[in-house]
């Protein structure tokens, strides 16, 4: 999957959603919102934040990303 992330700005998106949910641990996104909210298109969103899954950073509550208990920090990319 960390293939897939190649572009700068897909790296900045990566960066984006994890800074808006350390500053908002409540946020549930599914990817439709995820992607309107970030102004992100549904090929790479899916990208990111499935990155963000196997980071263990978010998790998947049926639809929604939702921040993992754990909330570990983002690794360095």
């Amino acid at each position: 999957m960390a293939e897939r992330l190649r572009a700068a700005g897909d790296f900045g998106l990566l960066h984006r959603v994890h800074g808006e949910y350390m500053e908002m641990p409540a946020l549930r996104l599914p990817l439709e919102q995820a992607c309107r909210l970030w102004n992100a298109d549904p090929a790479t969103s899916p990208d990111v934040l499935n990155r963000l899954v196997e980071d263990q950073f978010l998790r998947l509550s049926g639809p929604h990303y939702v921040r993992a208990a754990s909330g570990r920090p983002l690794a360095r990319v």
